[in-house]
């Protein structure tokens, strides 16, 4: 079984940024097989690695749900899903990448859901790391699609508003158990040091269970690339947000 990473937190903190960025540390880390997932139903994880989006696992489950019992060829119904959704990982030189896709839609997915984890399981256990970009407000892992999370990122900028968000995130992810190993508190879009940071901001920090493991500098570096739609993982390996989530992964043992 490989190590599993996760990340969330509030929406327009550069989650998914911060994802790509710690993709591109593992691969280059030479940290493979990797498979990413992005669990936003809001996709954009391959935009930013710069992949082709593929037919999402949504799609599969909805289209299973229409097909009923009418499977082709005779297969089971849990084959069936197996078989779609392997067709729709889109793989690359250096990691594969998984969709989810939409969230349910009209009409009962029970079967299909429970289908579903059992096949996703299985899927990521072939891989060394898995890294899963979830939607804010931690979305799938409340629905338990995942099973378990080694280690899970959870995202804020310095702002009180976002940081008393987080606070509600991480009272969800302490309702969730053993499920969630281990927890790390990261700081984006961060302007100077701990010291620079507004009262209001360290103020709000101190209410957290547990302090920041480390923080990600405002980057015109990153912002560029983004306003250029160039995929992140073309970044340089000396600008400052890249070096500083090589530093985090290396920090928690998962780099050397």
């Amino acid at each position: 079984m490989g190590t599993t990473l996760a990340v969330a937190g509030k929406g327009g903190v550069g989650k998914t940024s911060i994802t790509a960025l710690m993709i591109k540390a593992l691969v280059d880390g030479g940290k493979k097989p990797l498979l990413a997932i992005d669990a936003d139903s809001n996709s954009n994880l391959h935009e930013v690695l710069g992949i082709r989006q593929p037919r999402s696992v949504g799609c599969v489950r909805e289209d299973t749900r229409k097909i009923g019992d009418n499977i082709p060829g005779g297969m089971t119904k849990d084959r069936f899903m197996e078989y779609q959704i392997q067709a729709s990982l889109e793989e690359t030189k250096n990691l594969d990448f998984l969709s989810m896709g939409r969230p349910e839609g009209p009409g009962c997915y029970c079967m299909a859901n429970n289908i579903l984890r059992d096949i996703i399981a299985k899927l990521t256990s072939n891989y060394t790391f898995v890294v899963i970009d979830n939607e804010a407000g931690m979305e799938h892992l409340s629905r338990r699609t995942e099973e378990e999370v080694d280690h899970l990122f959870i995202i804020s900028d310095p702002a009180p508003r976002s940081l008393r968000t987080i606070g509600r995130i991480i009272e969800l992810i302490d309702e969730l158990g053993g499920r969630v190993r281990n927890k790390h508190l990261i700081l984006s879009r961060v302007q100077g040091s701990v010291e620079d940071l507004p009262e209001g901001t360290k103020k709000e920090i101190n209410k957290l269970p547990y302090s920041p493991e480390g923080m990600i500098p405002y980057d015109d570096v990153l912002v560029d690339l983004d306003l250029q739609g160039k995929p992140l993982i073309e970044i340089d390996a000396e600008a400052p947000s890249y070096k500083a989530v090589r530093e985090i992964l290396q920090k928690i043992g998962l780099l050397n």
